[in-house]
This record gives C-alpha cells, structure tokens and sequence, in this order.
C-alpha cells in the first residue's frame, strides 16, 4: 500500500513543478539581479536617519463639525513634553533595641524600592508631575521607619503623588495636586542631607517641612535674596470629611526665607486644625556654607508646638557635613526626637530623648550613589532600652 501511494505522489509532485520551470525558462536572471541592485541603491539614497522627520508623522485634520475645525495631531508630541525618570534603592541593614517592650527584630533585613516620576510641560514652563512607586518594605519596620524609606506597597505599582506647578510671571508659582506637601514650594534654610527622616527634617519637620494631602502651595520671590511661601491642606481629601470642614484635618502655613551667597535663614509658621486639638508651630532654620578643606556646612534648627489642649513642645537640631573625604562626605546629626519617632517635639517637663546620627556618602559613578550610616534614637524608662540601626542604601538613578 506504501508504495502504491508513493508512486500516485510522484507524478502530482512533477506537475507542480512544472509551471515552475517554465516560468523560470522565460526570465531574463540577468536583468533580474540588476535590477535588485538598482532598487537598493535608490533606496539608500533617499532614506537615512533623517527621513521620518516629525512632519512626516504630523497629520493635519479639519473637523466641520459645528465650531471644531482646524485640529492639528502631532505624533511626536508625546515624545517631546514628556520626560521619564526612574530611580531604584536597596536597603540592607538591622535594628538592635527592647525585643520585650517594643518588640524590635534584631534581624538583618533587606528591602527595595523603584519609583517613575513623569515630568510634562504644555507651554514649555509649567510641570504636571507623577509619581509611581512600588517596594517590598515593612510598614511596622523600625528600620524603615526611621529611615522613612521604601514604600510598603507589597511588590504593587501605584500612583504616589499627582501635581501641577505653574509659573505665574517671574515672581510667583503656584503648585496644586495630591499627596502634596504645604512646603512644597517653600525654600528653607537647611543644606543638610539626612540619613534618619527626623533629622532630614533639620529639626523643623512641623513647620518648615509641614505636609498634607489636597494642597496648594505658593512662593512668591520677593527680590534681593528674600522668598515668601505659602500654603493650605486637606490632610483628608479623600475621605468623607472633606477638606477645611469643621469635622477634617487641615494645615495653612508660610515661610519667609533669605539666602545669600553662603548663608541663609527661614522663619515658619504653621496651624494643624483638627476637630480636637488646633497647634500653632513655629520654626526658625539656618545654614552657613564654610570655604575650607575641613568643614563644608552647619545647619542648625529649632521648634515650637503650642497645642490649644496639653502642653507646649520644643525640639532642636545641629547638622554638619564634612568636605570631601576620600570619594564622598560625612554628615553628622543630633536633634531631639520622641519615642515613637513621628516628630522630633519634646513636651515641656517631659524628659528629653534624643537622636543621633553619622553618615558616608559617595558616588559609585554618575548614576549610582551609596550611603551607610548609624543612628540611636534615645527612649525614655518607660519605653525601654535606646534603639540603634544601621543600615547601607544604594541608589540607582536612570
């Protein structure tokens, strides 16, 4: 049987080919091959790296549909006003502090984080800014939260902050959007780089770094060095209590600020308005930039809380950072700093607890910076034994 369907194959499989040769009988190969060489030469004249130029991809409609007509699409525009950026850091480091009253690990820990930041423009001088994050960390982490690093978002992308800032002539901007901070726009009075997030508040996180939610937030430069900042905030927006209702959280604010060539002050003011408690704060900045192969920048920094219900509260702070040393810096910090670590304000009569800090960092190239560093953040009897970290942090910007 095999060999019966073999030999009904064969003839099938002649005929097709048959047409084939014909054809090919028929053609000049010759010409043919001149003829692809020709093709290729003309194609390489008149298409290079240039040809598809933006007006090749610029397509021109007009739409007569009652008032719309004369509607332009711009393929590249996307391209062209919008700027991507992204940035990855690693965290490796421990904690040491009260496993029995405070329950901290002693463990090492490792943790990442990668953001997006979009930057688009509409008329070359305003910015409409989003940032998307996602990371590993641990919300109950001490380490973390010491450091304010991450974002605990289990491994998912989201969306962590939507604004958009606009130039109002060449005095005055204006910034508006979500998960936005009063002090956006505020200028301050401090060049140093923290590695703990109380001290990177330079002891003023209340005032001169007041946050919030729905916000907008104004500078206005006033000339000869002076800045003048100001904003407001519905720390619940998205909730059902609204914003600047008698039921939300609310934050207004302002800075006054100076700088010169090495040295600048700020004055802040901020009211927290809640359905309980309103305080009034009150914070003071300074910074002086040395010129010698020592000492490159002191800022120092000092608060006050005024609660209408309790008692008044105070913090401070000292920052130095060294100049170079070997391929980077050393930033050393104290400042005060309560035992839950949210806010560095000491209520009078209370005792005194406070932070301490040291860091190194350099720059593994252009693109890629390290730090590592040490702290201890005081407690009171009553909270148990002072907790110490330390930690390395790598950052990748790209």
């Amino acid at each position: 049987m095999k060999l019966f369907h073999k030999l009904l194959v064969a003839p099938a499989t002649l005929g097709l080919l048959a047409p084939f040769s014909a054809v090919a009988n028929e053609i000049n190969l010759n010409q043919v091959t001149q003829y692809g060489i020709d093709q290729e030469e003309l194609f390489e004249q008149d298409f290079d790296s240039n040809t598809f130029s933006r007006e090749l991809a610029q397509t021109d409609s007009v739409l007569t549909n009652d008032s719309i007509s004369g509607s332009n699409f711009e393929a590249g525009s996307f391209s062209e006003t919008t700027i991507a950026s992204f940035s990855a850091d690693f965290l490796i480091g421990a904690t040491e502090g009260d496993a029995n009253t405070q329950g901290d690990p002693e463990a090492v820990v490792a943790n990442y984080s990668f953001e997006i930041g979009l930057n688009t423009t509409f008329t070359g001088d305003d910015d409409l800014f989003v940032n998307i994050g996602s990371g590993n960390t641990i919300a109950v982490s001490p380490l973390t939260t010491a450091l304010d690093f991450g974002n605990a978002n289990a491994d998912a992308l989201r969306v962590k902050d939507v604004h958009y800032t606009r130039p109002f002539g060449d005095k005055l901007t204006v910034a508006v959007g979500d998960s936005l901070d009063i002090s956006d726009q505020f200028t301050g009075a401090c060049v140093y780089s923290g590695f703990t997030d109380v001290i990177s508040d330079c002891g003023t996180g209340n005032s001169a770094g007041a946050g919030g939610d729905v916000t907008i937030s104004t500078s206005y430069d006033i000339g000869n060095g002076f800045t003048l900042g100001a904003g407001m905030s519905g720390q619940e927006g998205s909730t059902t209590d609204g914003i600047f209702t008698k039921e939300s959280n609310d934050i207004f604010g302002f800075q006054l600020a100076y700088a010169a060539d090495s040295y600048g002050a700020a004055l802040s003011y901020a009211s927290a308005d809640t359905p309980n408690v309103d305080t009034i704060y009150w914070g003071v900045n300074g910074y002086y930039s040395f010129d010698n192969a020592f000492l490159d920048s002191v800022s120092v920094g000092y608060e006050v809380g005024n609660p209408s219900a309790g008692n008044d509260a105070k913090a401070y702070f000292v920052g130095l950072t060294t100049a170079e040393v070997g391929p980077g810096a050393i930033s050393l910090g104290l400042g005060t700093n309560n035992d839950i670590g949210s806010t560095p304000l000491i209520v009078d009569d209370a005792e005194t607890t406070m932070l301490y800090e040291v860091s190194y960092s350099w720059n593994l190239n252009d693109a890629t910076t390290a730090t590592v560093g040490g702290f201890l953040q005081e407690r009171d009897n009553a909270n148990g034994e002072d907790l110490t970290g330390i930690a390395l942090k790598t950052s990748f910007a790209f």
